[in-house]
Order: C-alpha cells, then sequence, then structure tokens
C-alpha cells in the first residue's frame, strides 16, 4: 500500500524521519507535521519517531518547542510521536521496548543521512589553481610573486609551480628577482579551465522540490544569519559587488563558495538555508544554489562591512561561465581590463 505523506524510513512499526544539523523552529515544526499526517494514515499500533541528529539548536529550546508544537495535535497522535536526539554517537529520548536489531537499523539511517550530507571532495587540479591564482593578480594588477609564493597560496611544491610556468609559456612575464605574472589573459589555457571548473571546484546544483521556492535573496539572508567564515557569495551578486554597473537583470541563482581544506566538506548549511533543497538531477534542471569549492590554504575572499564574505573575482567569472551568462561573464571581464589600462 502507498501513502501520501512519505517518510524517511520504517523500522518495523515504527516511522522514522531524520533531521541533520537542525537549527530553525520552522525545520522542527515540519518535521512533525510530516511525521503526524503519515502517522495518521497508519494504523493507531504504530508509532514515530522524529530524530534529530547533530542538533546545533539547544536541547532545552527543542523539547521546548517540541512540547509547544506537539500540544497543538490529537492527542492519540501526540501519544505516539517521539523526539529523539542523537549526538557523539548515541541517541538520547528512545521509548522503551527497541530491541538490538532496531537500534542498529536506527544507527545505520542516522549515520547514512550524516554521510548524506557531506561532499567528497577529490584533489584538486594544482596547474588550474596556480591558474587562478595568476589570474587573480592579473585582475586586480597587483603585480608579480615569487614562485615560493605562488607555492605557499596555492599549497603545493616549488617543482610543481615551475612545471605549471612552462605549461603556460609565453602567457607569463618574468621579471627581476625570480618574480612571475601574467603578461595577458590567457584565453585558451582559461577556455580549459571553464570546460573542466565543475571537476576541479566540485561544484554542486540544488534545485527547489516544493514548487514555491524562496528568492535567492532570502537564501543570502539566511546564510549571513549562520555566521559562517568559510562560506562567500560569488556569482552574479559577487560580480556586482566588484563591478556594479555589470548587466544583469535578475538574480537567477545564489552562488556560494566554500573554503574546504579536508577531503569532506560538510553541506548541512544547505538545508539550514531551505529544507526544500535537494541535488539537482541533471545539468539542464533549473537551480536555485550552486556550491562551489577552493581547498586551497588561503581563501582569497573579502570581507564587506556588514560582514558579507565575497568570492575572490577569479570564482565570480567561474560562475558566470557556469551558469552560461556568456556576455555577462565577457562584460566582468572587460571591467577589470578596463582598470588596468587605466592605471598603466
Amino acid at each position: 500500500m502507498r501513502f501520501n505523506h512519505e517518510v524517511d524510513a520504517e523500522i518495523g512499526r515504527t516511522l522514522v524521519e531524520i533531521k541533520s544539523g537542525l537549527d530553525a523552529v520552522r525545520n522542527l515544526q515540519l518535521g512533525i507535521l510530516q511525521l503526524a499526517l503519515a502517522l495518521d494514515e497508519r494504523s493507531r499500533g504504530q508509532r514515530a519517531l522524529l530524530v534529530v541528529a547533530a542538533p546545533t539548536m539547544s536541547q532545552a529550546r527543542l523539547q521546548a518547542e517540541w512540547q509547544s508544537t506537539v500540544k497543538a495535535l490529537r492527542r492519540d497522535l501526540a501519544g505516539r510521536l517521539h523526539l529523539v536526539l542523537y549526538d557523539g554517537g548515541r541517541f538520547q529520548g528512545l521509548p522503551v521496548g527497541h530491541d538490538a536489531a532496531f537500534l542498529s537499523k536506527l544507527d545505520r539511517l542516522v549515520r547514512h543521512e550524516l554521510d548524506r550530507g557531506a561532499a567528497r571532495l577529490p584533489r584538486g587540479e594544482v596547474f588550474y589553481e596556480i591558474l587562478k591564482l595568476l589570474v587573480h593578480s592579473w585582475m586586480l594588477n597587483s603585480g608579480p610573486m615569487t614562485s615560493d609564493a605562488l607555492a605557499k597560496a596555492a599549497g603545493c611544491s616549488y617543482p610543481t609551480v615551475a612545471d605549471a610556468l612552462r605549461r603556460l609559456g609565453r602567457a607569463i612575464a618574468r621579471r627581476s628577482y625570480r618574480r612571475v605574472e601574467l603578461a595577458y589573459f590567457p584565453k585558451d589555457e582559461w577556455a580549459a579551465l571553464v570546460a573542466v571548473s565543475d571537476r576541479v571546484r566540485s561544484t554542486m546544483r540544488f534545485s527547489d522540490r516544493s514548487g514555491q521556492p524562496r528568492p535567492p535573496e532570502s537564501l543570502l539572508r539566511r546564510l549571513r544569519s549562520l555566521g559562517r567564515s568559510d562560506i562567500a557569495v560569488g556569482g552574479v551578486l559577487g560580480a556586482r559587488h566588484d563591478a556594479p554597473e555589470l548587466d544583469i537583470v535578475g538574480l537567477p541563482r545564489l552562488d556560494l563558495t566554500v573554503h574546504s581544506r579536508e577531503s569532506r566538506a560538510d553541506l548541512s548549511f544547505v538545508e539550514r538555508l531551505d529544507p526544500a533543497l535537494r541535488p539537482a538531477e541533471n545539468r539542464d534542471e533549473p537551480v536555485a544554489l550552486a556550491v562551489h569549492f577552493v581547498q586551497r590554504p588561503e581563501p582569497l575572499f573579502s570581507q564587506a562591512p556588514d560582514k558579507t564574505l565575497w568570492a575572490d573575482p577569479v570564482e565570480c567569472l567561474l560562475d558566470l561561465h557556469e551558469a552560461r551568462l556568456e556576455p555577462q561573464a565577457l562584460e566582468f571581464l572587460r571591467h577589470f581590463e578596463d582598470r588596468r589600462k587605466a592605471t598603466t
């Protein structure tokens, strides 16, 4: 029999809904409502668990909000709903009567949910990190740098930098004191980077499944409220921050750049921006949020007076290409070309 209101899992006669990284009352209320509706369609002998894994809300607040929400339900439903906390590999609040087999299945489900909220990041291609750093210096007209400085910024060895500079050939201008910079914008190498940008930056796209997507500005407000120091705003918003005159009508999506030095990156913040966001199933699906990663030692973020972190212009330029805003990407690049000419 198929039920209209689905939940994450059903173990025996127990319905299970799992929420990870829960930090908003609205998300808790949605979880309770979802379970209550599903439970109402089952037999009276069944019960339901809302498992909150690695919560960021305090236990006291969770309990208070739980009691307040459940109080509004029918008594026969409220009595079969249970709040369970999972933190540090242990369950708190499990009702009695569950055997070891049930606990084992529940533990596997929760761990799978937590793993699903983490992205596995492949090791970046160092040549393209070096290229991005050189383009960044070129766009900002910040002058030549030593190979040692490049190696430190890219998180690689001196021989690796030397190989990359040889690969770039005539695009590299060698200055005194073993310093280097781009002689010109390397269009061919840049086109090759754009072609593999998804892989190099481990890009992940998210689409709305609710039918009522939040506007990107709303997602941005929620991001600011998280106070994260490892997530910066890129894409159209980031490009407009650097070049206010950029001609783009509307905001098609929100692009974020996440700085991660680990092989796994926590993506639980996506649900905190909007629980309706799910990984896009294909490249042509409408995207509400795109997440890109930088793995070098320094992310090159800049901070605005309102504490908003902005991705560097190289990442913003790649975001415009990736969003298929090619005319705007060209206009954005020309902004920096014109600025370079004005200072020479």
